[in-house]
């Protein structure tokens, strides 16, 4: 009897091996990263920039970067979605949504509007051929946003820093014990 619960603990413990080595492929879902909130004015261009670097986990592993499916879009403060687009990077390039305060928000002398961008690059699936998490491509854009003089084309503000949206989880104290 003992040697027969003994083959089922073994069994269990390799089949609970197996399933805890399963992996999740990366990029599945779409990532999504935000700035913070600026104002605009007349007479200046709100533009939302992306980089593909072409040189993330999965170029390195494969040998070939990917171009990266992005969905580049304007928020107001209220949250309102005011333009967006999708675009495609090729690897080592950068692509990018302008917003103009005359054009796309009709701003008044005198008036502003406070905005936000989000960039969100879009799942890239394993090849069909390819059965292995590994296999699957990932793409990393690099974002900022910056506010111009919509005549002269000089930079007034650049906001380098895009967060996660949603932010990562913070541990919980318990957690971390």
């Amino acid at each position: 009897m003992s040697h027969h619960i003994q083959r089922i603990s073994v069994f269990m413990i390799a089949a609970g091996t197996m399933l805890a080595q399963t992996t999740t492929p990366p990029n599945v879902a779409p990532e999504s990263r935000t700035s913070g909130v600026i104002g605009i004015a007349p007479g200046q261009t709100a533009r939302v920039n992306v980089l593909n670097l072409g040189n993330g986990p999965a170029a390195t592993a494969s040998g070939t970067a990917v171009a990266c499916a992005a969905v580049l879009t304007f928020y107001d403060a209220g949250g309102a979605q005011l333009k967006t687009s999708t675009i495609t990077v090729a690897p080592g390039t950068a692509g990018h949504l302008d917003l103009f305060s005359d054009i796309d928000l009709a701003l008044a002398v005198g008036v502003r509007r406070e905005i936000r961008a989000v960039f969100s690059t879009l799942p890239i699936l394993p090849p069909a051929s390819s059965s292995a998490a590994s296999a699957a491509p990932s793409c990393r854009l690099i974002g900022n946003l910056e506010i111009f003089d919509s005549v002269s084309g000089r930079s007034e503000v650049v906001i380098g820093a895009m967060h996660r949206d949603p932010p990562e989880p913070t541990p919980s104290p318990a957690a971390k014990q």
